[in-house]
């Protein structure tokens, strides 16, 4: 009896020092999985938070500076040189703490190093040299103006940290222009606005063929009456107003204000993607601008009555009626101006996400805290986020 008594003890025995290796390992497990989570790059995490409309502007709370920052550029601006003059030229006070530089003898010692993609040439020598130099707490951001459709960058994945784009849900938000409540209503002389005008519609591009098919629309829209007067690649050579560096030039909004509607289709219809063509035509050009989906200037808090959408009607025709309604009639027409007196537009350039980058660079200990990366960021700036089939129902 106590031989078996003893056989009993002994399996348990057994059982609880098993049972007692199966807790600590467990233990161990758990605190390993705690620390990956906490101390590894963000595996899963591909979008940031997305920024308020209500606060558009994201220098609005910037960090007072605690240090020199330098920033490396190690690709170009489409050619280019990227330089603190230009890129930090809308935050002067931001020059006395950071500083771009595209030295290449700099790299090693910078806060953080940058890529535009439209001048990313893949992993040629000298980024397969940066690749095996990187130090913790320096970010790799992909600094992006173009739309996915007209994007190839491909880089290596968990390459890219942080975002500066356009997109509302980038890490550093850097939009061409934003619109904004005001605090109180002001007085705007409509009158002044409908004498001014003297042409019915206009379009300056450089780029004639896209994936939307903007160009056929307009084209169709000419072909039924609708007086359009084309600029730049697409028509006639406006010389002092193409190109890229001369969009701020004082003749393009010469050669706008006198017309009532402005094309500001994009080249390809993406989420966010609103470019300076709009911005500056609800702006100081004092045009109404026609785009080809009402969503995407939606989603950006834009007044449903500052600008004509086409995929708000059902058919080419019932478009067109309306547009020549508002060309003719003067109360219609100022239906689209009203809401100046009550909103405000902010210019941005995209050039605005570097400030931001400067300021977030300030907080070294939050960036170790926070470390992540995108596993595939050319499908979190692609994937499903164009429509370019809106325009063909019209056609």
């Amino acid at each position: 009896m106590s031989s078996y008594l003893q056989q009993k003890t002994g399996g348990a025995t057994c059982t609880w020092r098993y049972l007692g290796r199966f807790v600590t390992v467990a233990i161990y497990a758990s605190v390993a999985l705690f620390l990956w989570y906490t101390l590894m790059p963000t595996r899963h995490k591909e979008h940031a938070a997305p920024l308020s409309l209500n606060n558009p502007d994201p220098r609005a709370v910037a960090p007072v500076s605690t240090k020199n920052v330098v920033i490396y550029a190690a690709t170009q601006f489409f050619g280019h040189p990227i330089t603190t003059e230009r890129f930090l030229a809308t935050c002067p006070d931001v020059q006395n703490y950071c500083r771009i530089t595209q030295d290449e003898s700099e790299s090693d010692n910078a806060d953080a190093v940058l890529f535009h993609n439209a001048d990313y040439r893949g992993p040629n020598e000298k980024f397969k040299r940066m690749k095996f130099q990187r130090k913790p707490g320096v970010p790799y951001v992909l600094w992006s103006l173009e739309s996915p459709s007209n994007d190839n960058f491909r880089p290596e994945s968990h390459m890219i940290n942080w975002t500066m784009t356009y997109r509302t849900d980038a890490d550093i938000w850097a939009p061409y222009g934003t619109m904004v409540k005001r605090k109180a209503p002001v007085e705007i002389d409509l009158n002044a606005i409908w004498d001014s005008k003297k042409k019915s519609a206009t379009w300056l591009a450089s780029n004639c063929f896209t994936p939307n098919r903007r160009f056929d629309l307009i084209k169709k829209m000419i072909d039924n009456g609708f007086d359009i007067e084309i600029w730049g690649n697409c028509g006639k050579q406006a010389p002092q107003c193409t190109g890229v560096d001369n969009q701020e030039s004082p003749c393009v909004l010469e050669l706008i204000k006198p017309y009532k509607f402005y094309i500001s289709m994009e080249n390809s219809n993406c989420k966010d993607y609103v470019t300076e063509k709009f911005w500056k035509a609800l702006n100081d050009r004092m045009v109404i601008p026609i785009v080809l989906a009402r969503k995407y200037y939606k989603d950006l808090g834009v007044p449903d009555s500052a600008y004509i959408a086409v995929d708000d009607f059902a058919t080419f025709d019932e478009f067109m009626t309306h547009i020549k309604k508002v060309n003719k009639d003067k109360d219609t027409y100022l239906s689209y101006h009203a809401w100046r007196k009550d909103w405000q537009i902010i210019i941005g350039s995209g050039f605005s996400g570097w400030c931001t980058l400067c300021d977030r660079l300030q907080d070294k200990e939050k960036i170790l805290k926070n470390p992540k990366s995108y596993k595939d960021v050319a499908w979190w700036h692609s994937f499903e986020m164009c429509n370019n089939q809106i325009a063909a129902k019209y056609l």
